[in-house]
């Protein structure tokens, strides 16, 4: 029976490799915690059928790999093995049946640059502390695009201040004309703790009291309804994505065109490893670089990821009720975005490159699998007051304070 299989051993081994390293490295689930979930059938499948392998170079290198994903000698020893030319047999022609079951199966892709090294110096929230912030918003400047980015960094030791940091010093190299653009952070904690470190370097920091769960969504409308200015383009972008020389002018400029109302900016986020987002951001924010070298990166490819870069009209954001309050921590706010603003708009994606910067862990599932949120359904928002009111969850701050 013919198959849509590919038939080049070359496409197969990579997917035997990608489905060992996303199954065992720990960097992998804090790309898409829910997708690599769904994909563990597939990828195990991969990995025992390679660890288990009759030809014991196969077997032995699989189990190396398996017990160091990141080590790229690894990864490219198993992928001469199997495309070498004497074992194009049947068990490694079942093999390559698990591995490309995987890849047709899995939301969660692998990359690793030839010139890649893990031997990469980190850099620190301080170290980028030591930089210039660059030029802000020009006095009198009315700008037609607001960036919002909303924030959080209460218990990773100033590992996403560290993100935040690289974020917004890259927004700082833009080829836009820098009066055409504002960058709005929204901090959401109990206290304003990273205030006075993050000023230099955003047009307006907003603070939005909430003591318990961080709820992306709000903190998002707390900064599109607060910022000044009347902003014609909102760009909602995380705070661990470094942005290209050319990211605010590249997607600013779509908006000329008829009929555009919003856009994903990507198809595939690459999130970096911890050795590789230092190497991306020293290249992008030391070296001046106007983007990071890929064939020195490495990490995980998310597949159509649904937020991180979005790009709306304000009045299509506005029309939808922005994002949807009702979600709580991490998982499923942007999805539903998506949902709604593609049923009443049009709305676009391109194939842009996105780098996403390592941080520890921030996604949880419940107990049976799911989504914090999935409780939730989807394009059900009807908001009952106005959306973005930045004292909605003060009272958490003062019930905090008094049993202190």
């Amino acid at each position: 029976m013919p198959s849509l299989r590919p038939s080049d051993p070359d496409i197969l081994a990579t997917a035997v490799v990608h489905s060992i390293v996303v199954a065992a490295d720990p960097d992998a689930p804090s790309s898409g915690l829910y997708y690599w979930e769904c994909a563990r059938p597939y990828t195990s499948a991969v990995v025992e059928a390679v660890t288990t392998a009759a030809d014991p170079v196969i077997s032995s290198l699989g189990r190396a790999l398996h017990d160091d994903p990141g080590d790229p000698e690894l990864h490219a020893a198993l992928h001469e093995a199997l495309t070498a030319p004497e074992r194009q047999g049947p068990a490694t022609r079942a093999i390559f049946d698990l591995a490309w079951e995987s890849e047709c199966n899995n939301r969660l892709g692998y990359h690793i640059g030839a010139r890649y090294t893990r031997d990469e110096p980190t850099v620190t929230a301080d170290d980028l502390r030591a930089l210039p912030p660059g030029p802000g918003l020009p006095a009198g400047a009315d700008p037609e695009v607001l960036v919002v980015i909303p924030f959080r960094d209460r218990d990773t030791g100033g590992a996403r201040l560290r993100n935040l940091l690289a974020c917004l010093q890259s927004l700082r190299d833009q080829s836009f004309p820098r009066d055409r653009y504002q960058v709005t952070v929204v901090e959401s904690d109990s206290v304003p703790r990273w205030r006075d470190v993050i000023r230099p370097y955003t047009d307006n920091y907003l603070f939005a009291p909430k003591a318990s769960t961080f709820n992306k969504s709000w903190t998002v409308n707390v900064g599109v309804v607060h910022s000044p200015g009347r902003s014609e383009v909102i760009s909602i972008l995380d705070a661990d994505v470094l942005a290209d020389r050319d990211f605010v002018r590249r997607n600013a400029v779509r908006f000329e065109r008829p009929g555009t109302m919003g856009h994903l900016t990507y198809r595939n986020m690459l999130c970096l490893d911890t050795p590789s987002s230092g190497r991306a951001i020293r290249e992008r924010l030391w070296d001046r670089a106007a983007e990071p070298d890929l064939d020195r990166l490495r990490g995980f490819t998310l597949r159509r990821g649904p937020g991180c870069s979005l790009w709306v009209r304000a009045a299509a954001f506005h029309r939808i009720h922005g994002m949807d309050e009702r979600y709580e921590g991490w998982g499923g706010e942007d999805i539903d975005f998506n949902y709604r603003f593609d049923f009443a708009n049009a709305y676009d994606s391109y194939d842009d490159p996105l780098l996403h910067l390592r941080h520890p862990p921030a996604s949880a599932l419940r107990e049976d699998g799911e989504l914090v949120n999935a409780h939730i359904p989807p394009l059900s928002w009807k908001p009952e007051e106005p959306i973005g009111r930045i004292d909605r969850f003060a009272a958490e701050c003062a019930q905090e304070g008094e049993a202190a």
